[in-house]
């Protein structure tokens, strides 16, 4: 097995994934989206309750801008 980590921000790596995804289904390639490290700190910390409760979207705003 070989792993590519594909830059899906760049023109070159999304015209790459798109050609790559033709084949989605086949049995030689298999796709895997991992999340960034960010990502997995935001999702334990949901788990962990570490949540801040809105009543809308101005609530929101207040509370980030504050």
């Amino acid at each position: 097995m070989t792993t590519v980590t594909i830059n899906e921000r760049t023109s070159k790596g999304k015209m790459l994934l798109e050609i790559l995804r033709k084949f989605e289904g086949e049995e030689f390639i298999n796709f895997q989206k991992k999340p960034n490290a960010e990502t997995i700190r935001a999702i334990k910390d949901v788990k962990k309750g570490k949540v801040t409760a809105c009543e809308g979207v101005d609530d929101m705003m207040n509370k980030l801008n504050a």
